[in-house]
């Protein structure tokens, strides 16, 4: 039998000392061959990215190594030194971090990123550093390599961002690629393209990929063998088709029940599709332009068209799901509405007033009623206050609660609804976790009493079993409150367990329209039709 390339042996990682300190990885086992690809799913805190970063030996200061042995090539990666270990990260190891906006340096061009990695482990300068440069660009897919190697970071989209992280750790022509959730963030479309090129460059060069995900639909795709990991453990492994077949550990099914779909919204609401209701909100002919000047010297400013003259009726007690690739204009959109950016030309009518027209005192007056919940549920919040605060300053605005007694009582009330405890409230959003941070920011949101919730992808970046508890959460407070919700969402199984309608958004226009049904089972654009035919699902290979 052939000798693994990364062998991992009862591998212990602590964090902390004395009675505060925890396990983070209780006797991790993996084994990784060349042309070999091992997923790693699970929720998150589940030790997934740790067993990474012990791998690369990037854990922090506060980790400790009790037992286990990493061994790399034939390598004691544990008993390298670090000059020996920074060889290899790059040349022997390459990563893909989950998060490309916060890997990439915002000050050097993406060329000068690229290259530091062949300086290093190639010793490559001048004319055939900047060959090799273009030459990895045009590898992950990006076009005109010579102008974009002398771009920043800002200057590319999300999905160009993480094909630019997938380039750097490709510089070092690595036998490992680790990749810890690179697609989380990206939309249906974009995350297919990125998903068959790491396959293609892993088939071609003969690489093993450690793929780390909580996406089981995109853990088939990828996979040779899967791990499931949960509080620091492997609880179960097995070949892909064994594991999608027959998963034997109970925590394994219960992330299976939690992925959202069409069956699971009729079984769990069979009387979520009632007759058409009365119109809430009502915009028409919206459109949104911002300005830009066509060069650094130049007068002339040209203008980029992100809402183009779109109609939404907005349903009381329903949810329309506003669905499109990344930069199709759904966000701008939802801060249009609300009025966090104002409109070049439309109205958005609401109670009869036009909210585009309305006065300052009149606007504020409805804000009470229309609330929005973001993407990022810890930027969204004051870092320095504490949770009860953040609930309390839309009732403070609104003039909700005669008094402070009655406000911390409504916040201890709130709390409650959104399945936390009313202690939380004293306590700091650096505290909590993605999914209870999303579900104080859902208490904010109720805390003035709202009749329509914009929510911006907020379950984007949750782990199935969390992303659950949060649907689960929205459905049952608009069966109870009679809410209304616009939700912004590049996730299809999302759209089909939470929504009633469904509006597709393309280039800054609505070109589909019309019931969760008819949109998912009967598209008629072609737009509609490739954003379905992107969306990874299970017994689908790349």
């Amino acid at each position: 039998m052939l000798k693994p390339l990364l062998d991992v042996k009862n591998l212990s990682v602590r964090f902390g000392q004395g009675e505060g300190s925890f396990l983070a990885l209780d006797g991790f086992e993996l084994t990784v061959a060349k042309g070999e690809t091992v997923v790693l799913v699970g929720e998150s805190g589940s030790g997934k990215s740790i067993s990474a970063l012990s791998i690369s030996r990037l854990l922090p200061s506060t980790a400790i190594i009790e037992s286990g042995s990493i061994e790399f090539a034939g390598n004691d990666l544990l008993g390298l030194p670090e000059k020996g270990m920074r060889n290899v990260r790059g040349a022997g190891i390459g990563m893909v971090f989950q998060e490309p906006q916060s890997s990439l340096n915002p000050v050097m061009t993406i060329g000068s990123q690229i290259g530091e990695s062949l300086k290093r482990h190639h010793g490559l300068y001048g004319k055939a550093l900047l060959e090799r440069i273009e030459e990895l660009l045009v590898l992950v897919g990006i076009s005109n390599p010579k102008h974009r190697c002398r771009q920043y970071p800002h200057e590319f989209s999300g999905g160009m961002k993480q094909r630019v992280m997938i380039a750097i750790a490709l510089a070092g022509d690595p036998d490992l690629l680790i990749a810890d959730e690179p697609t989380t963030a990206l939309d249906v479309t974009i995350q297919a393209q990125v998903l068959s090129l790491m396959k293609t460059i892993q088939t071609n060069k003969n690489m093993g990929m450690i793929f780390i995900t909580h996406d089981l639909a995109v853990a088939y795709q990828v996979a040779d063998r899967i791990i499931v990991m949960k509080e620091g453990k492997i609880i179960e492994a097995a070949d892909r088709e064994d594991f999608y077949r027959t998963p034997s550990h109970e925590y394994t099914r219960k992330l299976f029940d939690s992925i959202p779909s069409w069956e699971k919204r009729l079984s769990e609401h069979p009387s979520a599709d009632r007759p058409t209701a009365e119109k809430t909100l009502n915009v028409k002919n919206l459109s949104v332009s911002f300005l830009g000047k066509t060069s650094l010297f130049s007068r002339r400013s040209n203008s980029m068209v992100a809402v183009d003259n779109v109609d939404l009726e907005l349903q009381e007690g329903r949810t329309l799901a506003l669905v499109g690739e990344s930069g199709s204009g759904k966000t701008t959109m939802a801060k249009a509405i609300l009025q966090l950016i104002k409109p070049s030309y439309g109205s958005v009518y609401y109670r009869g007033d036009n909210l585009c027209d309305v006065s300052g005192h009149q606007l504020r007056r409805h804000r009470g009623d229309l609330q929005m919940v973001f993407q990022d549920p810890y930027s969204s919040m004051n870092p320095r206050m504490l949770i009860g605060a953040i609930i309390k300053e839309g009732m403070i605005a609104q003039k909700i609660g005669i008094d402070e007694s009655e406000r911390d009582d409504r916040v201890r009330r709130l709390l409650l609804q959104v399945g936390l405890e009313p202690s939380y409230a004293l306590r700091y959003p650096h505290e909590f976790s993605g999914g209870q941070r999303q579900r104080i920011c859902i208490a904010r949101a109720l805390a003035v009493e709202p009749k329509v919730l914009i929510c911006d992808e907020p379950t984007s970046a949750l782990d199935v079993s969390v992303q659950a508890q949060i649907l689960h959460l929205l459905r049952g407070l608009q069966e109870e409150l009679g809410l209304t919700y616009l939700f912004v969402t590049h996730n299809i199984g999302v759209v089909a367990y939470l929504a009633h309608q469904v509006a597709v958004m393309h280039q800054g226009q609505i070109v589909e329209y019309g019931s969760v049904d008819d949109v998912l089972h009967r598209p008629q654009h072609i737009y509609t039709r490739t954003l379905l035919n992107a969306v990874p699902k299970i017994g689908m290979s790349l």
